[in-house]
């Protein structure tokens, strides 16, 4: 065998287009002597289809040679190229490579977003090493609906949400093969997947309730008393910060980890929140929303405690992370802890979304506005009232985000003046 490396843990041999593939951990990835038994395939090229076919792989040379020759025969003739001999590994590694690159495409055709291909990523890397050495065309439905139902029981069984994001996955990666014409069945197609678990995020509490949750984030718990801890209202103000975000503006997840300072005007009291950092998000994600007393008042002190920053994260991470977001799922912990030692019901940030929209709702915000204001595409429509009115020709006027945030500021501030509490009176 001579030849220089090719792919990884593939040499060429003496033939013109036949190559050895070594066994992973070969020496010949630090190109020295093999130490392996390597199996042998054939390449030719396809003129019609402009693209590279190969083999399947053998045991002797001899073998792929001859492989090699009846391949360039059927495409001579126009016949149709054998099946892919592509493993499933193989084909996942060239997905993610693609899906990295943006070429392969979302079923919206737009290149995936960098949060998309780490799920994607995520998800795929639950396929088992048993069906990763198949070939791509040998998977069948059967194989992946064990893998669904392994999934969905014991007691490392997965949520049914992460669960149809592998199964969403698998389809994902096979159109794209097929496209390649490295597989035409897709053996994710008509799984059935575990009932939904997923929790209800119908809890909202009233402003009151709300300032409580982020006034008790600057009191010491009985824990940290008896230990003499002391917390800093600067280190308090940044896990508060966050959970302000998501109740007072309608902020997502995902809005909160990106928020830059140069999104903010806080003379203005408004923001512009997108949904990713490489660009507007479509479907009306992006959009601008204005601060209410509470979160304004919030984000000009830890603006003057980051120094007055022109640009930056608004939440930075507790730690140096790859990301350089903050991770919000830790810090959700860790307060829902502190409320649960001080006898109170955490909210988490989606729920806390779910407040937002429900004091619109309650402040007498129109649903139009209400719907720009949280970014969905069409409001939630009124009892009797007609969508279509809604969807095309209801639009909102000049100053009716303006009015908006008065109307809300205006029933946050009557419903906490309705429920006094001294915790509201946090230290300066």
């Amino acid at each position: 065998m001579g030849g220089e490396l090719v792919a990884g843990v593939d040499t060429t041999t003496r033939y013109q287009g036949v190559f050895a593939r070594h066994r992973e951990g070969c020496r010949v990835e630090q190109k020295l002597a093999c130490n392996c038994t390597p199996s042998y395939f054939g390449t030719a090229w396809d003129r019609v289809a402009h693209k590279t076919r190969k083999t399947r792989h053998f045991r002797l040379v001899g073998q792929a040679k001859a492989a090699r020759a009846d391949l360039q025969e059927a495409l001579r003739k126009g016949e149709a190229p054998p099946p892919s001999t592509k493993t499933l590994r193989e084909v996942r590694e060239e997905f993610l490579d693609a899906v990295d690159d943006g070429v392969a495409l979302s079923k919206n055709r737009r290149p995936y977003k960098p949060r998309a291909a780490e799920d994607l990523k995520s998800a795929l890397d639950h396929l088992p090493p048993e069906m990763l050495r198949k070939r791509v065309v040998r998977v069948t439905r059967g194989e992946v609906q064990a893998l669904v139902d392994h999934k969905s029981a014991g007691p490392k069984r997965l949520s049914s949400s992460r669960i149809s994001s592998i199964v969403n996955a698998i389809r994902s990666m096979y159109a794209w093969a097929e496209q390649h014409e490295y597989a035409s069945i897709d053996p994710a197609k008509e799984i059935r997947l575990p009932a939904n678990d997923a929790k209800p995020r119908d809890q909202v509490v009233d402003p009151a309730a709300f300032a409580r949750l982020i006034a008790t984030i600057y009191v010491a718990t009985p824990a940290e008393i008896e230990k003499g801890e002391e917390r800093s209202r600067a280190e308090a103000r940044k896990d508060a910060l966050p959970y302000a975000l998501a109740g007072y503006a309608g902020a997502r997840k995902q809005e909160i980890e990106i928020l830059d300072w140069s999104h903010l005007n806080l003379d203005l009291g408004a923001a512009e929140l997108a949904g990713d950092e490489e660009g507007r998000k479509p479907g009306g994600s992006w959009r601008i929303v204005f601060f209410v007393k509470p979160l304004w008042d919030l984000l000009r002190e830890e603006w003057e405690g980051q120094g007055r920053p022109t640009s930056g994260r608004v939440c930075p991470p507790r730690a140096i992370r790859k990301s350089g977001r903050i991770a919000l799922s830790s810090l959700h912990k860790r307060i829902a802890g502190r409320w649960r030692e001080l006898e109170l019901d955490p909210i988490g940030f989606h729920q806390s979304r779910h407040t937002f929209v429900t004091w619109l709702d309650h402040a007498g915000v129109s649903p139009k506005v209400a719907s720009e204001i949280t970014g969905h595409k069409t409001p939630t429509y009124q009892p009797g009232a007609a969508p279509i009115t809604l969807r095309v020709y209801t639009h909102m006027l000049p100053g009716e985000l303006e009015r908006a945030r008065d109307q809300l500021d205006s029933f946050i501030a009557e419903r906490v003046a309705e429920s006094p509490i001294e915790e509201l009176a946090l230290a300066s």
